[in-house]
Parts: C-alpha cells; structure tokens; sequence
C-alpha cells in the first residue's frame, strides 16, 4: 500500500507527501533528513493519511491535495473523510481504532471498509461499532470587539488559550450546553445572539482519538468572568491580536470566522 500524508510543521503549516511506509519517513522528517521544507520548520508531527493501492494513484491524491485551499485542507485532516475514494489510514497514527474489543460480547474488532469508510466489526457476534462524532458546543463570549479565552490547565493542550465550550450532556440541546459550559468554564450567564457554524475535530483522551463535532454561539455577557475549575486564566482578545498558541485544531478558523461575521454587522 501507499500513503498520502499529512504533517504539521512548527509554523503551522502543512506538509503533503507520499509514501509506503509512514512509520520510517515521518522518523526521517522529524530527524532533519526528509524534505528540505520540514527541515527548516521543526518539529513535525504526523496529522492525516489516507491509504492507496499503489504509487500512482498516491501521486494523484497527493497533486489534488496540494490544490486545494488551506481551510479545505485543514477540513478534511480534521474530519478524517475519504479523499478521492481512499479511506483514512488509522493504522498509521497513534490511534489506529477507537477501541479493541467488542462492548457487547467481548470479540476482538477488525476494520472493514465500507462505502470507502472505516467501520469496525466484531470477528465474533458480528456487531457494527460506528464511529460517529461526539457533539459539543462552545460560547464564542464578545465585548467591546474583544473575545474571551481562557488558558487551560489539564490536557490536551496545556497552557494553550481556548473557547469556552465542551461535551454536550445525553438530553441536552446546542445551544443549552454552550450556556452551561460557559458558566462552568468563566462564571458569566451568558445571551446568545446568533450561532456561527459548525466545525470539526477530534479530541485525545486517555490516547484515543474521538471525532468531534463542534458547534458555536455568538454570546455576550454582563459581570466579571472568574477562572473555572478547567483554566488558570482568562483573556479579552482583540480579533486582530489574538494570541498564537489557541487549543484545537479548529479552533483558528471559528475566530477568523466570528471576525468575518462581525465585519458584517
């Protein structure tokens, strides 16, 4: 098999390439002996592959990859879809499925692919384990053209601003979770004034991978925010000064869009 590949350099930017083993040439990039451009922006670290049966179609993947605009591309690294018919290589990172063994009567699960997607089986009873996104919402906090981050305290992404948000509760809708969450996480009741989209992602807990879906809400808010019991700060950012270590993935593209959605206000 062959693989199209994904890295995230120091700068933030991306590096494609290809390859039949992504073990061995991630080892050379972040050892300073792959490509010249990873060279001079280390660390690297492995973000995506998809997986093709030969070298030729990973040349084209590869070329149609490249094309593509930096949010298209940082949509389908986060949402780990199929790109050009090949399924996303799990195998290759550190978290090859989401779990091992079956829920229902304990067999060991195998990757099947179906309709060009990952879906992991039982070898015993036979169950389909689906691996769908975990929904969550965030309160994107406005005041006097500034938004309110807090820096967290726990992992993933120690030390790195984020937006108030997380984990919708069983029998919870959007916009309620987002109300609570952003009183759990800064003490403010907050109003919302519109929602502003929908963003993928995943989240790293106990070394595995979820996918996540994340929805945000315009909000304000009256008072003085106080630090949760996730943070050990709180910020008001300017939307032009914002600062450069922000937690997640996609967390970047709902900023530029909040600065997007209030230009047009």
């Amino acid at each position: 098999m062959w693989y199209l590949y994904v890295l995230q350099c120091n700068d933030a930017s991306f590096y494609t390439g290809i390859t039949n083993d992504v073990p061995r040439r991630l080892a050379e990039h972040q050892a300073g002996r792959g490509a010249r451009y990873t060279r001079i922006r280390l660390p690297v670290r492995l973000l995506a592959a998809w997986r093709y049966p030969d070298r030729s179609a990973a040349t084209q993947a590869e070329a149609a990859f490249k094309k593509l605009r930096r949010a298209a591309k940082q949509s389908r690294v986060e949402s780990r879809r199929p790109f050009l018919g090949a399924p996303f290589a799990f195998e290759v990172l550190d978290d090859p499925q989401p779990q091992r063994f079956c829920m229902r009567c304990g067999g060991p699960l195998e990757i099947h692919i179906r309709d060009a997607e990952p879906l992991w089986v039982c070898t015993l009873c036979g169950w389909r384990h689906y691996r769908n996104a975990k929904p969550c919402a965030g309160a994107l906090i406005l005041r006097d053209g500034c938004v309110l981050l807090i820096r967290r305290d726990r992992e993933p992404y120690t030390g790195f601003w984020d937006i108030p948000g997380g984990f919708l509760r069983a029998d919870e809708l959007p916009q309620d979770g987002a109300i609570r969450e952003a009183r759990e996480e800064t003490g403010l009741d907050v109003q919302i004034v519109a929602l502003l989209g929908f963003y993928l992602d995943s989240y790293v807990y106990q070394g595995e991978h979820s996918p996540t879906l994340n929805i945000y809400f315009v909000t304000t808010a009256t008072g003085e925010p106080v630090v949760g019991d996730e943070a050990d700060a709180f910020r008001w950012f300017p939307l032009d000064a914002l600062p450069e270590q922000i937690a997640f993935a996609h967390a970047p593209q709902v900023l530029a869009d909040l600065r997007t959605w209030l230009e047009g206000q």
